[in-house]
């Protein structure tokens, strides 16, 4: 499995209720960028939602991930984006 794949696994079990796309542009599987859409997100500001994602990610950084872009959005922020 590939680290892309273990990390969209990994979120999706610590936030089981957002919308999770992980993309590895380098094409090298440890530099990779994740787009996270989750309401537990609502009222936090953006540093603490990082940090919910990167501590469900943290042990996965001594396991090959050297670099995750990161983009987190609540669900209005999102479909607010998208309009």
């Amino acid at each position: 499995m590939s680290q892309r794949e273990i990390v969209k696994k990994t979120l999706e079990s610590a936030l089981s209720d957002a919308q999770i796309e992980v993309l590895d542009p380098r094409g090298d599987d440890r530099h990779l960028e994740a787009i996270v859409v989750s309401p537990q997100f609502v009222g936090l500001s953006l540093i603490k939602q990082h940090q919910l994602v990167m501590d469900a990610l943290k042990n996965h950084f001594n396991e090959g991930l050297h670099a995750l872009q990161l983009k987190t959005y609540t669900p209005d922020a999102w479909n607010a984006r998208s309009n």
